[in-house]
């Protein structure tokens, strides 16, 4: 019996930690934006967890991340115009993504989200990145207008998927 209860706190460690292995973190970048009459209001998210690298014909490799903007449904068509997104890695370096010749799909940069609606698009980069190498993320209108997005965490089990846009919580995260 004595066994029993030495043996049974080691099984029960072993459980506690294999489950607090199995969880994910999905990080993502959210702001939320609008004017006083509230003729714009729209939600940006960025998900550094769907960066991925790709290769072009000419055999160069460039990285892409998922963004979303969704417009409110009282607010008026939001025309996307080839704004940058900013990223700070955890190494200091500031780098944006380029623009790409696509008029149509998650490529174009130039495009109109609807009231009610939502647009995903891929943004690309020429730096070679990891999701978890992101620090930032801003939305820049201009060269000198950069809205910051806040940086949100939730924690994912494995049989969620950590690629979908999932529902952030209440709560940003705090550095």
């Amino acid at each position: 019996m004595k066994k029993t209860f030495r043996f049974f706190p080691v099984i029960l460690l072993v459980f506690i930690f294999s489950q607090a292995c199995h969880a994910q973190v999905n990080e993502y970048f959210l702001g939320v934006f609008s004017n006083q009459a509230n003729t714009i209001k729209f939600t940006i998210g960025a998900y550094p967890n769907t960066v991925n690298q790709s290769k072009r014909n000419d055999g160069s490799i460039y990285s892409a991340m998922r963004i979303a903007i969704v417009n409110n449904e009282h607010a008026e068509p939001i025309v996307w115009s080839d704004y940058k997104i900013y990223i700070l890695l955890k190494d200091g370096t500031l780098f944006y993504n380029f623009l790409t010749n696509a008029t149509t799909g998650e490529y174009a940069c130039k495009y109109t989200v609807e009231p009610g609606s939502t647009h995903l698009q891929l943004v690309c980069f020429e730096k070679i990145f990891t999701g978890t190498d992101v620090e930032k993320i801003w939305l820049s209108f201009s060269d000198s207008q950069f809205l910051p997005l806040i940086i949100y965490k939730d924690e994912v089990k494995p049989e969620q998927d950590v690629t979908s846009g999932s529902t952030p919580s209440k709560k940003p995260l705090k550095k």
